[in-house]
């Protein structure tokens, strides 16, 4: 059946024009464009002049940070204009493995939007940081004549690469397409690392580094995440000479933050407040990215290409009034159960006591600084009672191997405690607060719990459930939306700021400066060596 869109102002990313115009599907793919050509078709709509873009699509993100599964995430995502994502799902990876991706790539086929992955290249992020899996090399090569994989993700063992390490160097020779994430690597190592075939980077933090970047051959996707938000001040990098080599992610986003604000939808209204000109965030969202991951058959509306396509409102802020996936309205694709997830092993933890809690020492300490907006942290000399410091823990869950006790400042918290096993990437429980006995009772929920978000005050205790590895949930997705209202409701009343939770679950990730908690003890990203907390 051939369908006809009639009086379409259709937006070509190739020339940067908008084009009043017919265009024809047949089968999913668009068949013909052009109001001269005397389209004809079994089906007519008129769009009434209404403004029409290609499918948007997400350069990298980590679904397991929604707390949805695939298939669910797949839904919301298209709402908002996603009709094409990209996966990395070392999240799972680092909590169960190969049967975490596959789990992964299996429940995506349910969704209604097409989602790709890219292997996970650093399961654990570094050697010593082992959660519940190790992926080499050898493991990852079931993946190379995948459809739905597209390449490599993140090679965030920058150290690594740099010294040549075989193990490395095997993941990289395995795909063509490999993505990066080098924040603040610059001059001659950053020449290095790109030189061994890695294409894009998601970490950049300001546009003298992101132009480096550029220069050298890469890549940029420009992130607006849950705790990162970066397309404000890397907006200037974007111009008529660079835009082909600029792609939007989200990398890290809650599904409250993804229903409310949106997906790839708000990178471009946030881009378009920046300054950036429209034409050119468009172009970034739909042919960039499909021709930064070689996507040919898609990123705009044009003969042989899928027939996914957003219909703009007509308001001065860009908004998707309705979607199409592959010629297929979104409300009419039919809903579906997806997989069954595997079964993850109980948390093992050794529980710490108050008398653990107790700081030895009350010298200067080395106290991990929060950042709003960024989640690189400050490395900050002070002493564990100074103003808005308070303490930080780092539980395992995996082997009941310890904790750590750290300090961390700049949650704003005035009462309670919060916990989470959501904390990149090994995803053991990490807690904070302002009393020992709400970081314990904190953790404690989150453990018995098989994993989840807890927000603690005296004996009040809310939880938000993730039973699949610690990270999603079965729920849909308007579900998930009050339960998170409720925690939200009551993480207000601590004092904390709405982003904890997002800033919360990056202060283990060792790969990101500049100071980071794990179980085994405090992290120095810039020496990569484990510090005491007191000098």
């Amino acid at each position: 059946m051939t369908h006809i869109f009639d009086n379409a102002l259709l937006f070509n990313p190739c020339t940067g024009e908008w084009l009043p115009t017919s265009f024809a599907v047949e089968n999913g793919v668009v068949a013909a464009i052009g109001a001269n050509h005397s389209l004809t078709g079994d089906r007519l709509t008129d769009l009434g002049g209404a403004r029409v873009i290609p499918g948007l699509i997400d350069t990298h993100l980590h679904i397991e940070s929604t707390f949805l599964v695939p298939h669910e995430f797949g839904r919301v995502a298209l709402s908002h204009g996603v009709t094409t994502a990209i996966a990395d799902p070392h999240e799972i990876a680092n909590v169960a493995g190969l049967a975490g991706i596959d789990f992964m790539i299996q429940d995506a086929q349910h969704a209604p939007n097409d989602i790709f992955f890219m292997v996970p290249s650093c399961v654990p992020a570094t050697p010593d940081d082992v959660g519940g899996a190790v992926l080499t090399a050898a493991d990852l090569t079931k993946y190379v004549d995948n459809p739905h994989v597209l390449g490599l993700g993140e090679m965030m063992n920058f150290p690594g690469v740099l010294a040549d390490d075989p193990e490395i160097l095997a993941k990289l020779s395995l795909f063509s397409h490999v993505d990066g994430h080098a924040p603040g690597l610059t001059g001659l190592s950053l020449c290095r690392y790109i030189a061994h075939g890695i294409k894009t980077d998601h970490e950049c933090t300001s546009a003298e580094e992101a132009r480096e970047k550029l220069r050298c051959g890469m890549y940029i996707l420009l992130r607006e995440g849950e705790a990162a938000r970066d397309v404000t001040v890397l907006s200037p990098i974007v111009d008529v000479n660079t835009v082909s080599r600029c792609c939007f992610c989200t990398d890290d986003r809650h599904v409250d933050t993804l229903v409310r604000e949106g997906s790839i939808d708000h990178c471009i209204r946030v881009a378009i407040k920046a300054g950036m000109p429209e034409n050119l965030a468009l172009r970034m969202a739909t042919l960039s990215a499909a021709e930064c991951f070689g996507l040919t058959d898609r990123g705009v509306i044009a003969p042989g290409r899928v027939a996914d396509f957003c219909i703009l409102a007509d308001t001065d802020t860009f908004t998707i009034e309705q979607v199409y996936k592959n010629g297929v309205p979104a409300e009419e694709i039919p809903a579906s159960g997806g997989q069954t997830p595997y079964q993850v092993p109980a948390f093992s933890c050794r529980f710490p006591t108050k008398t653990d809690l107790v700081l030895p020492e009350t010298g200067i300490a080395r106290v991990i600084g929060v950042i709003a907006g960024e989640i690189v942290t400050q490395n900050i000399p002070a002493k564990p009672d100074a103003d808005g410091v308070q303490k930080i823990i780092s539980v395992d869950r995996y082997r009941a191997g310890g904790f750590t006790v750290g300090l961390v400042k700049g949650f704003e918290m005035q009462t309670g405690a919060v916990a989470s096993s959501i904390a990149h990437d090994a995803h053991n429980i990490i807690a904070t607060g302002r009393t020992d006995e709400e970081i314990l009772t904190a953790v404690r929920a989150v453990a018995d719990a098989g994993g989840g978000l807890a927000v603690v005050t005296g004996n009040d205790v809310t939880l938000l459930s993730l039973p699949i590895g610690g990270l999603m949930a079965h729920e849909p997705a308007d579900v998930l939306l009050k339960q998170l209202d409720t925690l939200s409701v009551h993480l207000k009343r601590t004092g904390a700021y709405k982003q904890t939770f997002g800033h919360l679950s990056f202060l283990s990730l060792t790969v990101i400066p500049h100071l980071k908690i794990t179980p085994r003890g405090l992290f120095d990203v810039d020496t990569f060596e484990t510090v005491p907390l007191f000098h």
